[in-house]
Order: structure tokens, then sequence, then C-alpha cells
């Protein structure tokens, strides 16, 4: 009972945070790349990965679940998007002395041939918009159940000649419970802050300092694992500054396969022990995204110490908006 009110106590934590409800702005708030979800595994369930928060997909949704990794994973994420828009990251987590998860991530976020117009709507040229996001991640457990985490974030944000940088920070925490489910919270960037100056850009001493922070994001997700793992299921409830709530569900299908593992005896050195182990081969997945289906599947080499292969989501639009594919490759050694 204890641990079902804990829960409850979470969810409408997220559920009632009060912001303003001011709706105006909805379209071209601070650092939109950041909505879109990233990782294929995560997206092809929906973006509902708060509470499942597994490898480095955790570090976008929840940070406090990559704490339960036991080996070093590398990343790399490509999202195939219209409009001549370009989302890719790279990641990297290792476990640290056995206590903790330290880790890096890049996000490259651009759109180029923006077209330019003058107070009369004249064309008179094109420019690019480019952000990159720089992220140092720590997670820790606690003990078996309770994880919490932290990311550090830089980003550096170019608009046409205007640049601009700024720092904030991720808090997040995962709670395991009854074997099977898991609770997750993540709120996300911190005191992100844009401090544009265009003094210097305009003639006739027309610019001016204006500061544009990122809105607020709080993200609680709950999840189950049941049949040995093979099946996993998951709920998201978002809540972003000055907008309406957001909902995503999703869940995946894991066909096992046994690999056996040799490695040193600790009583003999000169002899190897074999450790039978079950190990994903393929997964099949599908979601549901604030109103739009996801779909998914991944395709893992399942062998030896170093292994990893790959994901693929399709992200179908909603009405007047444009479907997208996702591939993400990662390597766990």
């Amino acid at each position: 009972m204890r641990k079902i009110l804990i829960i409850s106590i979470l969810l409408l934590l997220i559920a009632n945070i009060s912001f303003a409800d001011d709706e105006a702005g909805k379209a071209g708030q601070t650092g939109a790349f950041l909505k879109f979800g990233l990782g294929a595994r995560a997206l092809g369930m929906g973006n509902a990965f708060c509470a499942v928060a597994e490898g480095i997909d955790a570090i976008h949704y929840n940070t406090a679940g990559a704490a339960f990794i036991k080996e070093k994973r590398v990343g790399f994420a490509y999202h195939s998007l219209s409009l001549d828009r370009n989302l890719n990251t790279a990641s990297f987590l290792s476990l640290v002395r056995n206590q903790a998860v330290m880790g890096l991530s890049w996000i490259n976020s651009s759109v180029s041939d923006v077209p330019m117009r003058n107070s009369d709507r004249t064309l008179y040229g094109n420019m690019a918009n480019n952000d990159n996001l720089f992220t140092l991640i720590f997670a820790k457990k606690a003990n078996n159940d309770f994880s919490f985490g932290a990311n550090l974030k830089y980003i550096q944000s170019k608009l046409d000649n205007l640049t601009s940088g700024a720092v904030g920070l991720d808090a997040s925490g995962l709670f395991k419970f009854a074997k099977f489910y898991a609770v997750g919270l993540s709120v996300q960037d911190i005191g992100l802050e844009h401090r544009w100056d265009s003094s210097n850009y305009w003639s006739g001493n027309k610019g001016a300092v204006y500061n544009d922070p990122f809105p607020l994001r709080i993200r609680s997700g709950l999840s189950g694992s049941f049949m040995n793992n093979t099946i996993i299921t998951a709920v998201d409830i978002v809540k972003i500054e000055h907008l309406d709530m957001k909902y995503y569900a999703g869940a995946e299908y894991w066909i096992l396969k046994q690999v056996n593992l040799f490695g040193a005896d600790e009583e003999s050195e000169d002899e190897s022990i074999s450790t039978s182990v079950d190990r994903r081969l393929l997964g099949l997945r599908a979601g549901y995204s604030d109103g739009s289906p996801t779909f998914g599947m991944s395709l893992y080499y399942p062998y030896g110490n170093l292994h990893g292969g790959f994901d693929y989501a399709y992200m179908a639009g909603k009405v007047d908006e444009n479907s997208y594919h996702v591939f993400t490759m990662r390597v766990l050694f």
C-alpha cells in the first residue's frame, strides 16, 4: 500500500504542477527540437520511456535509469525529417568504479535555407539555424530499487549571424517495485535560457538584448515488464510550460537468445568459466505519441562480450504534418 501511495503522489505531482494557463506562443518555443523525442527505441514506443529508461535512451527521458547499466554503451541516432531539418545524436555511457555511471551526449539540430523577408515581405536571402547541445551525465543507484540522475547541459545556438550559449540542468529519479514495475520522474531544462544580443547585428543601433528561456519540461511515467522481460509496457505524462498536458503510451515484445559468455575464474587464473545469459535478438514495438501512432523494431547481434545492433522507428505524422523515420545504432562492450 505504501508503494502504491508513493506512485500516486508522483503521478499527481506531474498532473497538478501549477503553470500559467497562457497558451500563447505554442509554436516557436525555445528548444523546439527537444520536444521531438530522441532514440528510435523510445520513439517506437510512442515516446513513453520515462519509467523504462534503459541504456543510452535514458539520457533524454530519465537519466536515473542509466545507473543500472553493466557495460559501456555507445549510440548514434539519425532522424530523417522534412523541410531541410536535421536532428542527430551521439552518446556514451560508462560504469565508473562500479559505483556510478557517467557519460557524454551530443545533439545537433539544424534547419537550412530559411527564407528572410524585409518589412514589405520582399525576399532578400536565406538564413540557417543551428543548435548543438552537449550533456554531461551522472547516474547512481541508491539501492537495487531506486536510482537518481542529473544532466549538466550546455547549448550553443546560432541564428544567422547571432549566437548564444546557455547552461541548464536535468534532475530525475527511478523507483522499481514488485519486481515487474517502475515509476519515473524527470524535470528537464532547469535554468536553461538564451541571451540574444543583436546590438552588433543591426546598423543604426537598432539592436537589443533579449532573454529567451527554455520551457520547463516535467515527465512522469509508469512501466511494467512481463514474461521474463520479453513484454514491456509503458505510459508517460508530460507537462511543458505554457502547453497542454501530453500523453504517451507504448509496448514492445522481445525475442531472446541464450548466449554463453566466457570469463576468468576468480578462484583459478588459468581457467575460464562459461555463463549462460539471455540476450535480446529481435524487438517489435508500437505506441501512441500525443495523437500519432508509432511503430518500430530492433535487431541485435547478441554474441560475445561485444554486441549491439540497430533500432528503427516510424513516426506517423498528425494532420498536416509529415511522417518521419528514426535510426539508432548502438554498441555494448
